[in-house]
Parts: C-alpha cells; structure tokens; sequence
C-alpha cells in the first residue's frame, strides 16, 4: 500500500514538472510572423530564425525584423526632373522595391548595420537610400536622348 502512495506522489510530481515545464516554455517561445525574422543575441552568438525559437528574457535580447518587400517611390517633377543626355528635363516617377534576402547571413548583416527597426522602417529606409536611387537616375537618364527615355523606358 505505501508503495502505491509514493508511486502516486512520484507521478503527481513528474506530471506537475512537465505542466510547468510546458507553460514556462509556452510563454517563453516566440512565433515569427510570415515576412519577418526573429534575431536572437544570445551570451555567445547571435542566431536568425524565421520560424520561432525560445527567448529567455534575463539570458537572451530578441529582435523583430520585417523582410518584407518595401516599396521606395523617388518622384522627381518640375526643376527637379530627370536632365537627359539632350538636356531636354523629364518628368518621372520610378518605384523601386527592396527587401532582404531571406538567408541568416544577409539578415544578420542588415541588423547589425541599419538596425532591425530602421530595416523595417519604410520611411527610414527612403531616406537611406533615396539619394542613391536619385543618382541612379541622373546617371540612367544622361545614357537617353528625351525621345529614347521615352520609347526604352522598360530597360
């Protein structure tokens, strides 16, 4: 009779272990929506994951980033216009999209240098990189006549 006392005692206890090891777990575990990653600085390493992964909030610092596609629209009208290689001023308005490469290494390099905030920023990234895109233009737009900006505009 004793030995089925403890046996009980002894299971109440395991199966108490587990619930409590399950909920720490669950509360600790964090998901990844589609179009993000989770980027987990742990004591020795840093770790990507675009699915979910354990976070324990004292030991580790955990990051959302959005690699999704971003849409960055350079308008470039009126004394700002395209000068073609005539000199002849083009009106334009060019969208460029952008994203991250979906492979921890790119992801990794993206957060360490902007940040994981400002690589999510739409407006943080315009303002990073408009004026490269602008320049890109200026240089494309100095290779056409007017006319050919005009007939070629897809390449």
């Amino acid at each position: 009779m004793d030995t089925i006392i403890v046996a009980a005692i002894v299971l109440v206890g395991i199966v108490v272990i587990g619930l409590v090891c399950a909920v720490i777990f669950a509360k600790f575990y964090r998901k990844v929506k589609q179009g993000e990653a989770l980027i987990v600085s742990t004591t020795n390493e840093v770790q990507v994951t675009m699915t979910g992964k354990l976070v324990i909030p004292v030991i580790h610092r955990a990051e959302c980033m959005d690699i999704s596609v971003k849409r960055i629209d350079i308008d470039r009208r009126g004394t700002n216009g395209l000068i073609c290689r005539d000199f002849l001023r083009a009106d334009i308005n060019v969208n460029f999209f952008i994203k991250v490469n979906p492979e921890k290494d790119n992801i990794l390099e993206v957060a360490q240098t902007i940040g994981c905030q400002r690589a999510s920023d739409v407006a943080a990234l315009e303002a990073l990189f408009s004026a490269k895109f602008a320049e890109a233009l200026k240089t494309a737009g100095k290779r056409f006549d007017f006319g050919e900006l005009f007939e070629k505009r897809d390449e």
